[in-house]
């Protein structure tokens, strides 16, 4: 059972998204602060160029929803279709209580039937690999859909976009690079389950390699 006098919250309450595992994969103690205290990281401006690309993007899918084909810069890169009416937040309360939310950008519909992700992702060029942080975050959305009865496959698409040298004043063109992720429903429930067992005891070790918990330490 949850001791309710050293963390003044009830595990009933706890809400989990893929940011939330991520921050518990990257340090336990920082993850307890934040789920139980409510204590957060410290965070610096945010650029506003990513939030406008985002609504730029979206704005742009939203076009093409209901057609038949994807929009031109995702057609020959992906089979299917812009899902129509599905959930912008997938929300699910497991056994032990805890609420799992996630909030994708997008959904694809197959040609079998099948509802996968497809989430936004700009840079400044082409990856060269995909972060492990998105692997968590795609596998979590996935294994939302499957949890709330949608059929869907264990898959998931990213889509990359990143700017192409240009003559600036004529406009600055944009390159999309689709990935396939394969997801794992199955690292989720352990993640899952390591976050109530985190969430049921006392404040954790850092992570080793924390540099929010080392600067506290420092000062």
């Amino acid at each position: 059972m949850i001791n309710m006098i050293e963390t003044g919250r009830n595990i009933l309450e706890l809400r989990l998204s893929p940011s939330s595992l991520n921050l518990m994969q990257d340090c336990p103690r920082c993850f307890w602060l934040l789920m139980v205290k409510n204590i957060r990281r410290p965070s610096g401006p945010m650029s506003s160029i990513p939030i406008k690309m985002d609504s730029i993007i979206k704005n742009y899918f939203d076009r093409y929803r209901g057609t038949k084909e994807l929009p031109p810069i995702l057609q020959e890169k992906i089979a299917g279709r812009l899902a129509i009416g599905m959930p912008k937040t997938l929300v699910y309360k497991e056994e032990n209580g805890i609420t799992v939310l996630g909030r994708p950008d997008d959904y694809l519909e197959l040609k079998d039937g099948s509802i996968v992700v497809f989430d936004h992702k700009t840079a400044s060029k082409a990856p060269e690999k995909v972060y492990h942080t998105y692997h968590v975050q795609l596998s979590t959305y996935s294994y939302l859909l499957k949890m709330l009865g949608y059929k869907t496959m264990n898959k998931a698409y990213l889509a990359y976009y990143y700017p192409d040298d240009c003559e600036l004043h004529r406009g600055m063109p944009f390159n999309c690079t689709t990935i396939e992720i394969k997801t794992n429903h199955s690292i989720v429930k352990e993640l899952l389950s390591k976050a109530y067992d985190i969430l049921n005891w006392s404040i954790p070790n850092s992570g080793v390699k924390c540099e929010y918990c080392k600067w506290k330490e420092n000062i």
